[in-house]
């Protein structure tokens, strides 16, 4: 067991009471004997009990989450992460918000991110993307005081105190290592990797995720596997649905020398639906990123060979702990943050994806 506040007072000689008020900054003790008591907790790394912390501060404490809304299979599995965090901490006085804000509407992020101010929010995460005028809204959390964390997409050169989520250009090497591996023992293989040309405003301080990891899976390809082919189709991001689905099975019906795809851009429904439509007659590998609901299923089928999971279940789970840690502790000495490793979901592992659901329900 740790040492406790009792265990300080006997080895200062000094009462509890003093400790107690030392360590939680309440009630007259002269500041060499604070002084004292705190470097001695430093010492012997004393961890006050999260019980007693709920007792001296009395009070709720507010954690918020901000992300877009798509594609909705990966915010809603933040959304598990987020939920079994905020049921841990619960007990401990703490109400945690997730905000779902619609596509492209910054006005409507400006208002939920005044409400959550106006609640009284004492620390946020929240995911860098262009598609909204993340320079306010950055400007706005750091105007009120607030601590912050980015999830999922990084925004390294403003003041958030550290990431929680995965290396992208990793995915892209992760994809590319497992498709030059498979495609290596045959002569003159080809592999075509599908991305999406996002019009990412100039003075966006958003990275395109996806340029990121087409550069990480080319950079592998050319390395190591130059005696595979490699073609990169893009699409843009802003066409409808159904006529981004027309469009990969005009790529598709187009290259039928092609011995695997390789889909970096979030359109896997309609991956899926010109898959299913012009499937060719011999067997092609195909790997996309996250797991939607169908995708279980089309590992099974053999339509799918693989998908590259950034698991966002722990990503949400792991954004608000480190918010809970960053209020307990302070922001003197900022955490490294949570490098979600990448890995790759096979037919014959896709329970992983089960387990963690089955852990965050725990």
């Amino acid at each position: 067991m740790g040492i406790t506040q009792q265990g300080i007072a006997d080895a200062l000689h000094i009462s509890l009471i003093t400790v107690h008020r030392a360590l939680n900054n309440s009630g007259y003790v002269s500041k060499e004997l604070r002084d004292r008591i705190l470097a001695y907790a430093k010492e012997v790394e004393y961890v006050p009990h999260a019980a007693s912390r709920v007792l001296v501060r009395n009070r709720l404490r507010r954690i918020a989450v901000f992300s877009s809304s798509l594609p909705g299979y990966f915010w809603e599995d933040i959304r598990t992460g987020i939920a079994a965090a905020a049921e841990q901490i619960r007990a401990l006085d703490y109400k945690v918000d997730y905000h779902l804000i619609p596509e492209y509407d910054s006005e409507a992020y400006r208002e939920k991110l005044e409400a959550a101010i106006a609640e009284g929010v004492e620390a946020i995460g929240i995911a860098n993307q262009w598609i909204y005028d993340m320079k306010s809204i950055f400007a706005r959390i750091e105007g009120a005081g607030i601590p912050y964390v980015t999830v999922n997409v990084d925004a390294p050169d403003s003041k958030r105190i550290c990431y929680v989520g995965t290396d992208y250009r990793a995915g892209g090497r992760l994809a590319a290592e497992f498709l030059g591996t498979a495609l290596s023992f045959k002569e003159g293989s080809r592999v075509l990797a599908i991305g999406t040309r996002e019009e990412i405003p100039p003075d966006s301080s958003a990275p395109d995720i996806n340029r990121l990891r087409l550069e990480g899976f080319l950079s592998v390809m050319r390395g190591r596997f130059g005696s595979v082919g490699c073609e990169v189709e893009e699409i843009s991001s802003d066409i409808r649905s159904r006529d981004v689905q027309l469009r990969l099975e005009a790529i598709f019906a187009a290259r039928d020398d092609i011995d695997a795809i390789y889909l970096i851009a979030a359109f896997n429904t309609q991956f899926i639906g010109a898959l299913e439509r012009c499937r060719p007659e011999r067997p092609i590998l195909t790997v996309l990123h996250d797991l939607d609901t169908s995708s279980h299923h089309h590992l099974e089928t053999g339509l799918l060979t693989a998908v590259i999971y950034q698991n966002p279940i722990l990503q949400g789970y792991y954004t608000v702990k480190l918010l809970e840690s960053i209020l307990e502790t302070g922001t003197d000495q900022k955490p490294a943050g949570v490098d979600i490793v990448h890995s790759i979901i096979l037919n014959e592992n896709k329970d992983l994806y089960r387990n963690h659901h089955l852990f965050a329900r725990m």
